[in-house]
C-alpha cells in the first residue's frame, strides 16, 4: 500500500496550530469530536452521532447531544450510551449509506472483549470511516474496503484498543485524506493507562502534516488538504 512516506515528501519537522480551514463550496461535511471515540457528523441539515459514551468514571461529564441518528461500534459503556443522544424524530429519509466491517475488540477473536464494528459512511460523495475499538488485525480485503477514505477516525491511545504503534501503520495503509485521532488521554479525561495523542502523531513524517486545532470541529470539502487533524475537546 502507498504511504505518505512512500511519496518522498521531505518537509521540515514541526507541527502547526491552526483554527480551521475555510471551505468555499456548499458541499461540506462538519465533523465534531465530542471526546473519547464520539463524533457528531453533520451535512445538509442531517446529523449522526457515533459511539456516544457514559464515562463519568473517566472524568468525562455526562454526554448530552442532539442528532437525527446514532451509530454504535460495540456494546461497552464508553461507546453505546444511546440515552445521551436526543434524537430529533425526523421523518426525512436517511441520506447516507452505511457499510459495516465486523471485526474484534481484541487479538483473541473476541473472547476477551467481544466484537467491534467498523462503520463506513458513504454520504454525498464522501467516504467516512470510524474504526471503533479495533483490537484485531484486518485482512487485505478489509483494508482495501477502507482505502482512500476522505476521513478516518482511528484510536490513538491504546488500552482496550489497538495501540498507537499499530494504528499509525494501519492509518498509512488506509491512506485517508484526513486522519482524526480518537480514544486517547487528554485534559484529565480518559484512563490513566491510555497513551496521549502525541504517541500517535509523533510518528508522522513530515510532522507538519499534523494540525492541532483550537476547536472541536473540522469542516471538510473535496479540496481539504491531506492532514492529521487533532481536534480540541471543548465540552
Amino acid at each position: 500500500k502507498t504511504t505518505m512516506h512512500d511519496l518522498g515528501i521531505t518537509m521540515p519537522r514541526f507541527c502547526c496550530r491552526i483554527k480551521t480551514y475555510k471551505c468555499e463550496t456548499e458541499n461540506t461535511m462538519k465533523i465534531q469530536w465530542l471526546g473519547h471515540s464520539c463524533f457528531k457528523i453533520s451535512h445538509d441539515g442531517y446529523s449522526v452521532v457515533i459511539d456516544p459514551y457514559d464515562l463519568t468514571n473517566a472524568h468525562y461529564p455526562p454526554l448530552k447531544v442532539d442528532a437525527d441518528a446514532v451509530l454504535v461500534s460495540h456494546e461497552h459503556r464508553g461507546h453505546n450510551y444511546r440515552e445521551g443522544v436526543r434524537l430529533s424524530g425526523t421523518t426525512k429519509p436517511c441520506p447516507y449509506e452505511v457499510e459495516v466491517i465486523d471485526c474484534f475488540h481484541d487479538t483473541s477473536w473476541g473472547s476477551l472483549r467481544g466484537k467491534n464494528k467498523i462503520h463506513i459512511i458513504n454520504w454525498d460523495g464522501y467516504k467516512l470511516v470510524h474504526m471503533g475499538d479495533l483490537g484485531s488485525m484486518l485482512t487485505d480485503n478489509e483494508k482495501a474496503e477502507l482505502f482512500g477514505a476522505d476521513v478516518l477516525m482511528i484510536a490513538a491511545g491504546g488500552f482496550r484498543a489497538m495501540p498507537s504503534d499499530k494504528t499509525k501503520p494501519l492509518a498509512d495503509e488506509i491512506f485517508a485524506n484526513v486522519v482524526i485521532p480518537m480514544h486517547y488521554a487528554h485534559d484529565g479525561c480518559g484512563s490513566r493507562r491510555m497513551e496521549r495523542v502525541e504517541a500517535f502523531t509523533d510518528q508522522y513524517m513530515p510532522l507538519d502534516l499534523v494540525h492541532f486545532y483550537d476547536t472541536d470541529t473540522i469542516t471538510i470539502d473535496h479540496n481539504t488538504p491531506q492532514q492529521v487533524a487533532v481536534l480540541k475537546y471543548m465540552r
